[in-house]
């Protein structure tokens, strides 16, 4: 886990050990969102709202639509992966899910979403690989089409991923594990504490205990070549409602569950 190629917060290099689980394939979509805040309303949490509807930055802006009680999803963006959500409004969705369906989903911690996104010990530098993206072969990430919006903006030259902004979920190529997205089109949040990196052998590492800041991973639409590196580090505090942030649902896998799943598999 980490690297020598990026930011000071990315060292030291380290080995980490992760019992089984399970990640989202695609990123939480504003239509399962929707479901969640019709159910629980938008509630606030240190003062803050979950979600920010009236959220917008250039062309891109929340996607749910209040009326009254009810929540509904702007036409044709059903999709589309959830934005301007708080680090508790994740939370919050991924305790309403647990209480329907009796398991225990969570954000993923900062070391099971690097394991996911670097396509396990092979920790490549993107979770397409370790080349810049061509074709299917890649991402939403800051591309040509983003350069002819914003100029300055440092991209991958050559690569057109065709969005200026969120793709629909899945749009691009799966990574080795079978999971989308997971290098560009939002910021996920993590479970963890951002803070410095320990060079212990951790099992299941859960980050710092405290702090003021929630870890975000992945580079989003925007994510430079730097900020798309699977190891690349990112923060902000848990109220933060960003235009590029979003999330996945994790769930550890119980070892029971486990066997029987290879026994099945099995025949036996």
């Amino acid at each position: 886990m980490g690297s020598n190629d990026g930011d000071s917060d990315e060292k030291p290099i380290h080995t980490v050990t992760l019992d089984s689980f399970f990640i989202g394939k695609y990123e939480v979509t504003n239509a399962q969102f929707c479901q969640f805040l019709n159910e629980k309303g938008n509630q606030s949490q240190g003062g803050t709202e979950w979600i920010k509807f009236d959220g917008t930055w250039n062309s891109e802006k929340c996607r749910i639509i209040q009326n009254g009680n009810q929540f509904s999803v702007a036409s044709g963006f059903d999709n589309y992966p959830i934005i301007f959500i708080s680090w508790d409004a994740a939370v919050a969705y991924c305790q309403w899910l647990s209480d329907k369906t009796g398991k225990t989903y969570r954000l993923p911690t900062e070391a099971e979403w690097e394991f996911a996104a670097g396509n396990g010990t092979s920790h490549t530098k993107y979770s397409w690989g370790d080349s810049d993206p061509s074709l299917s072969k890649g991402g939403n990430v800051a591309d040509e089409a983003l350069k002819k919006n914003f100029p300055k903006w440092d991209i991958f030259s050559g690569y057109n991923d065709g969005f200026v902004f969120n793709a629909p979920v899945g749009s691009f190529a799966a990574n080795d594990f079978g999971l989308y997205d997971m290098t560009g089109n939002v910021w996920e949040w993590c479970s963890d504490w951002y803070g410095e990196y320990n060079n212990s052998n951790d099992l299941n590492p859960i980050g710092v205990l405290n702090g003021t800041k929630k870890v975000i991973r992945g580079g989003g639409w925007l994510g430079s070549p730097k900020a798309s590196r699977v190891a690349d580090r990112y923060s902000d505090t848990p109220n933060h409602r960003g235009h590029s942030m979003g999330f996945r649902i994790a769930i550890t896998l119980q070892k029971e569950n486990f066997i029987n799943s290879r026994q099945k598999k099995n025949g036996t």
